[in-house]
């Protein structure tokens, strides 16, 4: 029988697996009845009796299902459970976004804590959220309070040494207070904001005084050959929402696909609570944090997407002749000011010094050190925040969990409008399908929205901000300042009015590209600002799956013959694993390369390596035979799949965006889903459809990986040594099910230190991993992607829902949960939801009865 027990110490996992097994004995524990409790079965209590007391209940999977009598003792239980699970995430994070990293782990390397302190003192949502907690609503305090005191109280019972994963014993894991829990909330709504482009704040610096040097003068070409990449991408995801029309038991359903990193801060974090009579609510949130940010209740359910809108803009600054620290704005000029803070720095010898920085600020918030563009003596780059006030955030998702129904849910997003960077896509009982871009969004006139398309055209730095994410204005003329518009949940917002919604009875859906395709056919088209998303660009190729899958009522499609899902149906939809790219050109590829002479392949180099692959004459033959083979899923048993990701991988996304070398038929704004569509006739002279699959026939080869090499032996996971096949595919592949390597950890867990990634070459996705046990890959490492997937149908017994963790709730890599978790996803074996007391009753390994 599966336990949790990996951080409970020797006493506690004797005393439960005593309970486990059925004998009966005394713990010293209160073993009367409580709600929650199976009667008579002996209950382990645990901490000191106090204001506080919940029951935790786990299942087979870990997942603690928490049950209070009121929402503080609820939300104290939560505070418990996470802590035991993810002690060191929350605990790190507070020394994060603080700024207290250099003082507890030294500089780093390349100065990297040091610089993180220096980033987060400029951001300053420690300041500001310090301010707004004093202002904050009894209800949200004493909510924070509560889980903050659950948590310190878990530590004090099992003590730092006690503690089951990489921070255990640490001087720096001590009790947090609530004010600390608040802001690092606070701060996980800046992930699209100032969180995307800390890494540009602690070198932000003006020339030095004195300096009479020339500056250079920043280009597209220097800002185009250092940016992308800088501003840090958001995890992906994809939200599927069902109404009456498509669903068999007329119910609501859902699929909710968040993409996320599978090791780090950002994992999701699996939990069931309850307050008899009051909340029901599961679902799964990020680590450290109350709540539920994604889950269902008896009446609704949601999921969220990242928005592809703006939360940010950047503003470049003329500054004043011979003063690099004054600009030009309007008819006046204005300072960047200057502010000095101290550091504390943790030397080798173990001695905390303080070292003094200077952050500079203008009036529209921290100055960036904007890849390839810098501080030069004429200009320099500064942006502004649309989340850094965001103190609705926190009383959102509050209020989220005490609605009562659909309309409440909706009422939600429109009267406190705190969601941060997320569409959100939401389903009912009584089957209506809900989609909705509430995210904060920088209001402009429509003269500077004009004034910015214009600049589009004519400054290619401007362009190629806009490529990487960011848009930037003329931060010296006014007309660029953020409107205040009624309604708005902050000055310089768009107000909910403003922003698309939807509501259909067949379906709607995001996969991350902009609000206007929420559908395959009927697109959300209107008059929103193009911060919130551009309509009339082409989608990604995992838009245009998600699409196919959702609109498909044909009898081979996945709803089956009547066009309609069952629960099961829905949920196999979600793995079905077809790659777009490969549904739309394989058969048309494989008839041009079958019986196609070898091709030649210029050497391939690189600017810091040289020659990479040499020239080379390739014969297709082998491969063009395994993708004649293939049916264009991405499973752990299909040959072909590897092949014709590094031949797709041969384009850049704007030629799998529009007709070219592989598309035939041009993207018509009218047909996102269908166009671009047909293999690009050849031209005469050479084929880049043949030469691009005889490089990745080379790719494989210098790898050492056979083209007829099953998916699943290339495409794995490191579980503690344990090498998991992961099946789904990337963007390239145009699955649904995403799955990757890379993601936005920044806790200093130093096991992902010591992972390390050489990629064969840029041009591939092809890589060696070596993981922290010494395990070895030639393929593809997964570490992030399809991360809480769950499907759910509310029917005439109410919701029913199945999930994966891809990787569970625990921390600690000894626990088997840590791999189970894996192997289940890599098996598809759905883990059936427990939500009624009778199910959580039947399911639950082990009770806790947890107080303080």
């Amino acid at each position: 029988m599966r336990t949790h027990l990996a951080r409970r110490g020797l006493a506690v996992a004797l005393a439960t697996l005593v309970l486990a097994v059925g004998c009966s004995g005394d713990d010293g524990g209160d073993d009367e009845a409580r709600p929650g409790d199976d009667a008579g079965t002996d209950v382990e209590v645990r901490g000191d009796e106090g204001a506080y007391e919940a029951t935790i209940r786990r299942d087979a999977a870990g997942v603690p299902h928490i049950t209070g009598e009121t929402v503080r003792d609820l939300t104290f239980g939560q505070g418990w459970a996470s802590g035991e699970d993810r002690t060191c995430d929350l605990a790190d994070q507070i020394i994060k976004v603080t700024g207290q990293r250099a003082r507890w782990f030294g500089r780093g390397e390349e100065d990297a804590n040091l610089e993180s302190d220096v980033a987060w003192r400029a951001i300053g949502i420690a300041e500001v959220a310090a301010a707004d907690w004093e202002e904050a609503s009894d209800e949200v305090r004493d909510l924070l309070t509560a889980y903050a005191d659950g948590w310190n109280a878990h530590l004090a019972d099992v003590g730092a040494d006690g503690i089951g994963d990489w921070c255990e014993g640490e001087e720096w894991v001590r009790p947090v207070e609530p004010v600390e829990v608040y802001t690092y909330a606070r701060a996980i709504a800046l992930q699209a904001s100032s969180g995307a482009v800390a890494d540009l704040l602690a070198t932000a610096q003006p020339p030095a005084a004195g300096d009479t040097a020339p500056t250079t003068e920043p280009t597209a070409a220097t800002v185009g050959a250092t940016l992308p990449g800088a501003i840090a991408p958001v995890a992906a995801s994809n939200g599927w929402a069902v109404g009456a029309a498509r669903s068999t038991e007329g119910g609501g359903m859902l699929v909710g696909n968040p993409h996320f990193p599978w090791e780090g801060e950002l994992r999701f974090w699996e939990v069931h609570l309850t307050v008899p009579g009051e909340v029901d609510v599961y679902g799964v949130q990020l680590s450290g944090v109350p709540g539920i940010g994604i889950g269902f209740t008896e009446t609704f359910g949601w999921t969220h997407t990242v928005s592809a809108g703006n939360r940010f803009t950047a503003y470049r600054l003329d500054l004043v002749p011979g003063d690099p620290t004054r600009y030009v704005y309007g008819d006046e000029e204005r300072a960047i000011e200057p502010t000095e803070v101290s550091i504390g720095v943790m030397g080798d010898d173990g001695e905390v010094t303080e070292e003094t920085r200077t952050i500079w600020r203008s009036h529209y918030g921290p100055m960036l050190d904007f890849p390839g563009f810098g501080w030069t003596d004429t200009a320099a780059i500064t942006f502004r925040d649309a989340n850094i006030d965001n103190d609705e955030f926190v009383e959102q998702y509050l209020q989220m969990l005490q609605a009562d129904d659909l309309d409440d849910f909706i009422a939600v997003h429109r009267d406190t409008t705190g969601v941060p960077l997320f569409n959100t896509v939401a389903t009912s009982a009584d089957g209506r399908a809900w989609y909705a871009d509430t995210s904060a969004t920088p209001a402009l006139s429509d003269e500077a929205l004009a004034a910015y398309e214009l600049s589009l055209e004519s400054d290619p730095i401007v362009g190629v901000a806009a490529d990487s994410g960011a848009v930037l204005l003329d931060g010296s003329d006014p007309l660029f300042e953020w409107e205040e518009r009624e309604g708005a949940r902050d000055p310089g917002l768009v107000p909910y009015d403003e922003m698309p919604v939807t509501e259909r009875d067949d379906y709607v859906f995001n996969a991350n590209d902009s609000f206007w395709i929420s559908h395959a056919t009927e697109l959300l088209a209107g008059d929103y600002s193009p911060l919130h998303g551009r309509q009339g660009v082409a989608p990604s190729v995992r838009t245009r799956e998600n699409a196919v899958v959702l609109d498909d009522t044909t009898p081979e499609g996945p709803a089956g013959d009547d066009g309609t899902f069952t629960l099961d149906e829905l949920a196999d939809a979600a793995l079905q694993n077809r790659g777009f790219t490969s549904r739309s050109l394989l058969d048309a590829v494989v008839e041009r390369c079958t019986g196609a002479a070898p091709v030649t392949v210029a050497a391939l180099t690189d600017d810091e390596d040289g020659e990479v692959l040499p020239a080379a004459t390739v014969d297709l033959a082998e491969a063009c035979a395994v993708l004649d083979g293939w049916d264009g899923v991405y499973d752990l048993d299909r040959a072909g799949a590897i092949v014709w990701r590094e031949l797709m991988d041969g384009f850049s996304r704007d030629e799998l965006s529009d007709a070219g070398p592989v598309w035939a038929e041009p993207f018509d704004p009218a047909d996102p889903v269908a166009t671009p569509s047909g293999l690009a006739p050849a031209p005469a002279g050479e084929d880049p459809i043949l030469v691009a699959l005889a490089r990745a026939v080379q790719i494989l080869d210098a790898a050492g990986i056979a083209v007829d090499t099953p998916l699943g032996e290339v495409q794995q996971a490191d579980r503690n040594g344990t090498l998991v096949p992961i099946h789904g595919g990337n963007g390239v592949d145009g699955t649904t099910n995403v799955v990757g390597y890379g993601g936005r950890a920044s806790i200093l867990d130093p096991t992902l230190d010591e992972i390390e990634v050489d990629w064969l070459a840029d041009f591939s996705d092809l890589g060696r991993y070596v993981g922290a046990t010494g395990a070895e890959l030639d393929g593809y490492p997964i570490n992030n992607g399809t991360s809480f997937l769950y499907a759910l149908a509310f029917g005439e017994d109410g919701p029913e829902a199945k999930a994966f963790l891809t990787y569970g709730d625990t921390a600690d890599r000894s626990d088997p949960l840590y791999t189970e978790a894996t192997e289940a996803f890599s098996d598809k074996a759905w883990r059936d939801v427990a939500f009624t007391e009778d199910d959580v009753a039947a399911a639950a390994e082990t009770e806790v009865r947890v107080q303080g």
